[in-house]
């Protein structure tokens, strides 16, 4: 890491680390509140763009969510369900978010085909129906307590396992149009690999879906299909949150989330 990159990710430890649950009389609303607003306030489209214009080095990144229905679940009453595509790093999530005791839970999962839902959000949400079969059974979970006029959570010092022996560490913070996350990477000696910070901004709410938007999805989702039969022999790689630079979550006996099904 450069140095600029090393203070910043003090800085935001620092603040990830300081923040502390709120206590029952300074929570206004009720935990399965807490699950929709937080849930609210991460569907849309954001970039880093503001974050890139300010420091190069930093990979500019687009996310996009929105909301959709787990069918053939078992889930706690109240969750929220969010699809999560980042086509550029070949990143597709189910964002799981659940009432807790105290808290939301966050579970994070990947699909067994994600490519067939690429494009989901543009269509009615009456029609976004993901089945809970194609959804991996493997998941990595964050406890996520609310402050003022933000949500953090972290699964440190734990991680979760990758496939090269080593973890990954994420802490993130969501904000009514803005998600900041950093996932530290570490090498199966323990070694800090990566440890950028994400800034991502609102730019805009999910569309409505229409006929255009439509056609423009298909003919991207076919192009992508392309590429990736022609770009098969090269493994991607991603964090547990954004950061496209982690090796590839695995699952492990030793790490389970309290809620998979």
């Amino acid at each position: 890491m450069n140095r600029l990159q090393t203070v910043t990710t003090m800085f935001l430890l620092v603040g990830f680390l300081a923040q502390k649950p709120a206590n029952a009389a300074e929570n206004a609303i009720s935990i399965l509140e807490q699950v929709n607003e937080v849930a609210g306030w991460f569907t849309g489209k954001f970039n880093n763009a503001e974050q890139v214009n300010n420091n190069p080095s930093v990979p500019l990144l687009t996310l996009s969510t929105c909301p959709v229905e787990l069918a053939n679940s078992t889930e706690p009453s109240g969750t929220q369900n969010l699809y999560l595509e980042q086509p550029e790093i070949n990143r597709f999530r189910l964002y799981s978010f659940e009432p807790g005791n105290n808290n939301v839970n966050l579970s994070i999962r990947s699909f067994l085909n994600a490519g067939s839902l690429m494009g989901i959000c543009q269509k009615p949400l009456a029609s976004r129906i993901v089945n809970q079969n194609d959804v991996s059974s493997f998941a990595c979970t964050l406890m996520l307590f609310q402050q003022p006029n933000s949500y953090t959570g972290s699964n440190a010092p734990t991680g979760c396992p990758t496939q090269t022996g080593g973890k990954v560490v994420s802490y993130v913070t969501f904000q009514p149009d803005s998600t900041l996350s950093l996932d530290q990477i570490f090498s199966s000696t323990g070694q800090l690999i990566v440890a950028t910070p994400i800034e991502f901004r609102r730019v805009q709410a999910v569309p409505e879906p229409t006929m255009l938007t439509g056609l423009v999805m298909a003919g991207f989702y076919f192009t992508w299909q392309r590429h990736k039969r022609l770009s098969s022999d090269r493994p991607l790689r991603y964090g547990l949150l954004f950061h496209p630079e982690a090796p590839k979550i695995h699952p492990s006996p030793n790490i389970t989330p309290a809620k998979l099904s």
